[in-house]
């Protein structure tokens, strides 16, 4: 019994570890962000309706971004930090 109980946690790690894989992630820079609607336009022509446009209110033409899309399909973006040019 006690094998079981300690290979239940670790199922869970890894149920939970597996969704986190599952998640499609792009780079961009942003065209255009409308808090409004929800909608996030990149340069190239990706269009994204993002779950919360709450996180839209603060992004700026010209800001790189990371979109995320998850296996549940909610669709998330945040400043990419990483990128060499930010901060300038």
């Amino acid at each position: 019994m006690k094998k079981h109980s300690l290979l239940l946690p670790l199922a869970g790690l890894l149920l939970v570890s597996g969704t986190a894989f599952a998640a499609e992630t792009m780079n961009g820079v942003v065209a255009r962000a409308d808090p409004n609607t929800g909608q996030l336009l990149l340069l190239g022509g990706a269009n994204f309706q993002v779950t919360d446009p709450s996180v839209l209110r603060h992004l700026a033409p010209g800001e790189h971004v990371i979109v995320t899309r998850n296996n549940n399909d909610t669709i998330g973006v945040q400043v990419d930090n990483a990128y060499a040019g930010s901060g300038n």
